[in-house]
């Protein structure tokens, strides 16, 4: 009997309509369901956890419900777990959520009966210093963002790939990202899309005060280093997934590299990434397109 457990955004699932599809799917195919409790309970389901991280761990596989951050939300939670993780699309783009709302029941039938792939995404693994002492480390499915505060004052980041000084960026910050990440934020900034299976580093300023930029990559294996230019007093802070974030000051110093954990998504249907890549830009325009009629 698998474990499945559930994790729902109530605020793209009203009433939990699709969560009790989902929920109804996989106790008919003779699935175990692991879910907090409050959910449980609306949905007549015995057994429920108090702490969401417990009802994940007790799961063999994790299916999300919502869009890319609830998606990200979840996969902080049990990245260094081997668990493989399901996307169902509530949002819009949904570039990590793989499966749309007419489709729940069969991604269920495809998982109780073994008939799915798994696709394994690079993170990164992000360490933050003051220069002489250890601050903070997380990690990163999508991108690390280093960027200024409220105040509109220019950042200057001196940028090292592997201990060589490749540039100082004057602008609003960076984006260091990952390959699943480089059709995130990363995109939105005019960077490089890359298929989610080649292991490699993007940095990418945002914003830049100077007469050229460009994106630049690194191998997998690469080192990018990022210090805070020492006169800066200002509000600056480093985002990770668009998760969690940290303050920052001037000679701070953030060590991004890939990190020894992957997510393992499933494909529950052969995807072209290119086809994926056309349809969720040309849809997600389409939309903005009719909210202005």
């Amino acid at each position: 009997m698998k474990s499945i457990g559930v994790v729902t955004n109530r605020e793209k699932d009203q009433n939990l309509k699709y969560t009790k599809i989902l929920v109804e799917s996989i106790l008919e195919m003779g699935g175990n369901i692991k879910i907090v409790s409050d959910i449980a309970e609306e949905l007549g389901i015995n057994g429920g956890y108090a702490d969401e991280t417990e009802a994940l761990y007790a799961s063999d596989i994790v299916v999300c419900l919502g869009g890319d951050g609830t998606f990200l939300k979840a996969a902080r939670k049990i990245y260094d777990r081997n668990i493989p993780m399901l996307g169902i699309n509530l949002g819009n783009l949904g570039f990590l959520t793989e499966v749309e709302k007419s489709e729940i029941r069969l991604a269920v039938e495809n998982i109780m009966q073994d008939k799915y792939e798994i696709e394994e995404r690079m993170m990164l693994e992000a360490t933050i210093s003051d220069g002489t002492k250890f601050i903070a480390r997380d990690y990163a499915l999508n991108d690390v963002v280093i960027a200024r505060g409220v105040l509109a004052r220019i950042l200057h980041l001196k940028t090292y790939v592997n201990n060589a000084f490749v540039d100082t960026f004057p602008g609003d910050g960076l984006i260091i990202s990952s390959p699943t990440g480089s059709t995130a934020y990363s995109l939105a900034a005019g960077g490089p899309i890359v298929e989610p299976d080649v292991e490699m580093i993007i940095v990418n300023p945002i914003c830049p005060h100077i007469l050229y930029t460009r994106s630049y990559v690194t191998t997998g294996s690469g080192v990018v280093k990022v210090v805070v230019n020492e006169d800066y007093c200002h509000e600056a802070a480093v985002t990770v997934d668009g998760q969690k974030g940290y303050e920052i000051r001037g000679s701070y110093v953030i060590e991004i590299k890939k990190a020894p954990y992957t997510i393992k998504l499933i494909s529950v249907k052969s995807r072209n990434f290119f086809h994926v890549l056309r349809t969720k830009i040309f849809d997600r325009g389409e939309s903005l397109r009719k909210d202005e009629v």
